[in-house]
């Protein structure tokens, strides 16, 4: 095996070379496409790291932040904790059906 030294040089240079070869390829890319177009690739890529900074990730905070206690207050009541635990079953089975279909085709 390698000494440690020796491996994080490997590491660094293998990371250096995807940059440069990421950035010839942005450069490439600029020019094959021409200045509107880059322009508007830029600006559409904007828009969806606005969308996602400004909308998604707050809500998905918030969520992750309330979720814990509000289903822990629902399943303190008898009769939500049974609609939360069938509201969790059907979500779960909702998000494994297409990956039943991939695997099983059904």
């Amino acid at each position: 095996t390698l000494p440690p030294r020796v491996r994080i040089v490997i590491a660094w240079l293998l990371l250096w070379a995807v940059f440069v070869a990421l950035a010839l390829l942005a450069v490439v890319y600029g020019r094959v496409l021409g200045p509107q177009l880059t322009r508007l690739a830029l600006t559409s890529w904007s828009l969806a790291q606005m969308q996602t900074f400004l909308l998604q990730e707050p809500v998905l905070i918030a969520a992750l932040a309330l979720l814990p206690s509000l289903i822990d207050r629902l399943a303190s009541y008898d009769v939500c904790g049974e609609q939360l635990a069938s509201l969790v079953d059907a979500i779960v089975s909702a998000m494994l059906r297409p990956i039943k279909q991939l695997l099983f085709g059904r």
